[in-house]
């Protein structure tokens, strides 16, 4: 049986997103809700994908194309990384695996990284190679205890690998890669052992409502004002976007930051935010929450303080601190 197969006999509703069909949910989003803050919230990324790097020179060339610190991983580390422009915007995001000889790179932008990697690769001795593997997450207080009914755990921002799964452990819970053909299996397995199935639409909810950035924040922003600073090494030497990088910490003066609204009706994605007649903002991803209705995560301008009223589309909306209480 194909994931997708497994997704249907659990009556799931798709949602198109970037040429990819999304589990967006499978009935009732408050269900889903409680297992990601209460239990074992299983979501399928499917449309990421996984990159290897090999070769002799593969780390320092991932090192200088990444905002963290590669040369100082440790062997079955892994971290979540930004890949910048020259201007110091975000242009993909994911998460890198260090496997000895190799490193994977999960990535919603997978093939538009490979080009990139490959754009810049010149003298230096690196393969790349696209592998077949899909990314499952494991999240929720109950993760950790289900995941354990299966498989041995590495501790926490360490990874364990075998032939056909890799395990990569967070505070919140875990990334499972696994090859496609064994996908299904092992999501059925995961919900025989108690999970519940939980679509993107929940997942959104979610974050929105912590103030957790994805793609739609980012996707062109500078780290430091969508609250993605904590993926950024100011350590290390020369990479893309490095130069920038250097002056924001030094001087800091990003002129926006990362918030919350508070609509009267649905806020659309990526509508621009006016005050007073002035552009402040852009709206970033936008749901409906079951605790505080038409929210969205925001990029506003850093006077703007919890509690202003700004306009977007003729309608009102109530800016928000982070995380929503």
């Amino acid at each position: 049986m194909l994931l997708q197969d497994l997704h249907e006999s659990l009556n799931v509703t798709w949602h198109t997103q970037g040429g990819f069909r999304i589990p967006w949910n499978y009935g009732e989003v408050e269900a889903e809700l409680e297992a990601l803050q209460h239990g074992a919230a299983l979501l399928d990324f499917c449309e990421y994908g996984l990159l290897q790097l090999k070769g002799p020179d593969c780390a320092d060339f991932l090192h200088n194309q990444c905002t963290s610190d590669i040369r100082s991983m440790l062997r079955d580390g892994w971290l979540e990384t930004l890949f910048l422009n020259a201007k110091g915007q975000i242009e993909h995001l994911g998460l890198v695996l260090h496997l000895g000889e190799s490193f994977w790179i999960s990535s919603p932008t997978a093939q538009a990284l490979a080009n990139r990697f490959s754009k810049y690769i010149v003298f230096d001795q690196v393969e790349i190679e696209e592998l077949p593997w899909s990314l499952l997450r494991l999240q929720g207080p109950e993760a950790e205890a289900i995941a354990q009914k299966l498989v041995s755990l590495p501790p926490r921002w360490s990874l364990r690998k075998y032939p056909e799964l890799a395990l990569a452990r967070d505070e919140l819970g875990l990334w499972l890669l696994v090859p496609t053909y064994e996908a299904s299996r092992l999501a059925q397995r995961l919900l025989e052992a108690g999970a519940t199935p939980v679509g993107r639409e929940a997942w959104h909810i979610w974050r929105v409502e912590r103030g957790v950035a994805d793609l739609p924040e980012a996707l062109g922003e500078l780290p430091q004002e969508v609250g993605l600073a904590g993926r950024v090494s100011y350590k290390k030497g020369c990479y893309l976007g490095q130069e920038i990088m250097a002056r924001l910490e030094a001087r800091g003066n990003t002129r926006y930051q990362l918030m919350g609204l508070l609509g009267q009706k649905e806020i659309p994605s990526g509508a621009e935010v006016f005050r007073e007649g002035r552009p402040v903002g852009r709206v970033g991803t936008s749901v409906e929450s079951p605790t505080h209705g038409a929210i969205a995560l925001a990029l506003l301008r850093k006077e703007l303080a919890p509690g202003d009223q700004v306009q977007i589309e003729g309608w009102s909306a109530t800016v928000s601190g982070l995380p929503m209480r």
